[in-house]
C-alpha cells in the first residue's frame, strides 16, 4: 500500500551510510516513521522543520515503510542565525516526535505547528511557542482549563493553576495555597496581552509540568531544556 501527504520533518536517525530513519508529522496521516534512502541531493534539506511532500509505501500497512520526499520549503534554514527561534523549533519537533502516538491524525495540532514555524520569524515567537505547548496538551487529552476559576466561576483575576486538575483559580481562592499552585500568566487567557520574559518562563513552567508528568511520563527532553536556557539568555540580553 502507499499514500501521499505533506508533512514536517520531526526527527532523523542514520541507518548506515545510505539510509536514515525519518519521523514525519503529516497533515492527514499523523506522525509516521519510515526509511529514506540518502543521497547527496537529499542530505542538505532533510533536517528538522523541513516541509516536504512525501510518499510512503510498504507491502503491508503495519510495516515500517519507505519514504520518498520532495522538498516544499526549508523551515529551519532561515533560523540558523537566530538561536532562540531555532531552539523553539527543535523543541516543538522533539515533543511531537516523542509525544504523538504514531499514525493518528491531528490536523488542528499540525496547523498550530505550521503557524508556529511561520511565527518564528516574528517578535512573537516565544508567545506562539507557549501556545503550541498548550495545544499539544489539549490535542492529546490533557487540556488545561485556563479561562474560568474552578471554584467561583469567575473569569477575572485568574492567577494560578491547580497541578492536580489543570484548572485555573482566581486570586481570592489561590491566596491560602499559593505555594502549592502553579503561576498562571495572564496572556494565556487574555490573548491581547503581550507577555514579558518572566511570564513566558511561567507559561513554560506550567506546560512543562503537565508535559512531563502526564504526556511523556519522564523528564522533558534535552531539546526542551535548551530552549529554557536560551530563554534565560534572551532575558539577560
Amino acid at each position: 500500500m502507499e499514500w501521499q501527504d505533506e508533512g514536517i520533518i520531526l526527527h532523523t536517525q542514520l541507518l548506515g551510510e545510505r539510509k536514515q530513519l525519518v519521523s514525519l508529522f503529516t497533515v492527514e496521516h499523523g506522525r509516521h516513521v519510515g526509511v529514506l534512502a540518502r543521497s547527496k541531493k537529499t542530505t542538505p534539506w532533510i533536517q528538522c522543520g523541513g516541509y516536504v511532500k512525501a510518499r510512503w509505501g510498504a507491502r503491508l500497512e503495519s510495516h515500517m515503510g519507505q519514504w520518498t520526499f520532495e522538498p516544499l520549503s526549508s523551515s529551519s534554514a532561515f533560523l540558523l542565525e537566530t538561536p532562540g527561534p531555532l531552539a523553539a523549533l527543535v523543541s516543538a519537533a522533539t515533543l511531537c516526535h516523542l509525544g504523538l502516538p504514531e499514525r493518528h491524525s491531528y490536523p488542528s495540532l499540525f496547523k498550530t505547528f505550521k503557524t508556529l514555524i511561520q511565527e518564528l520569524q516574528t517578535f512573537h515567537w516565544l508567545k506562539s511557542y507557549a501556545f503550541f505547548e498548550v495545544s499539544l496538551l489539549e490535542e492529546l487529552g490533557y487540556g488545561l482549563d485556563l479561562t474560568v476559576c474552578a471554584v467561583t466561576g469567575t473569569t477575572e483575576n485568574l492567577v494560578a493553576v491547580s497541578p492536580r486538575t489543570g484548572r485555573a483559580v482566581c486570586a481570592e481562592v489561590a491566596r491560602p495555597y499559593r505555594d502549592r499552585l502553579l503561576p498562571l500568566p495572564g496572556f494565556l487567557y487574555d490573548l491581547e496581552l503581550t507577555p514579558s520574559f518572566t511570564e513566558i518562563a511561567q507559561a513554560l513552567a506550567l506546560t512543562g509540568y503537565f508535559l512531563e508528568r502526564h504526556l511523556l511520563g519522564r523528564d522533558l527532553p534535552p531539546a526542551r531544556s535548551r530552549l529554557i536556557n536560551r530563554l534565560e539568555k534572551e532575558k539577560a540580553a
